[in-house]
């Protein structure tokens, strides 16, 4: 099982919302695939927000992986893969019982070694990020309110 799936992922269909165009991920991944001698079986892309499970090109995409289909994933990021505790335990679940191996540009992570627990800590980061931001935002802005201070627009540009 010597291949591997491309799996591209974009938040929301707005394109000027993305920092990496499904596209760009592909092409970058398709190189590094290239450059470490990968076969890619097939290239998966999913234009869907990763925050609540049931996304059905990822969920066939780790069934497929646990059926042995392939030996791992490419992926930009592992924040590509899973932004929620669902998904994320299904990619930690597959490393741990089918040997996935997740490839990314900065990164490997395989059962075998202890990038398995950065795993988990990759997968449940921007999650707690985005939760975080938000309260540290309420945090700031209502005492500030409550002392009269004035919700202002940003300037135009910024």
């Amino acid at each position: 099982m010597p291949d591997y799936f491309i799996y591209s992922r974009k938040s929301s269909e707005a394109e000027d919302r993305q920092v990496l165009s499904i596209e760009s991920q592909i092409t970058e991944l398709t190189r590094l695939a290239e450059a470490r001698g990968l076969r890619v079986c097939e290239i998966l892309t999913e234009a869907r927000s990763a925050k609540e499970p049931g996304r059905a090109v990822f969920d066939g995409l780790m069934q497929r992986v646990c059926r042995g289909e392939a030996r791992g994933i490419i992926c930009w990021k592992l924040d590509r893969l899973a932004r929620n505790p669902i998904d994320g335990g299904a990619v930690i679940w597959a490393m741990k019982q089918h040997g996935l191996e997740i490839i990314t540009p900065h990164q490997t992570f395989r059962q075998s070694d202890d990038t398995t627990m950065l795993s988990y800590i990759d997968s449940a980061w921007p999650r707690n990020t985005s939760t975080t931001s938000a309260g540290m935002s309420n945090e700031v802005c209502v005492p500030k309110r409550k002392k009269g201070g004035v919700r202002r627009l940003p300037r135009s540009g910024t």
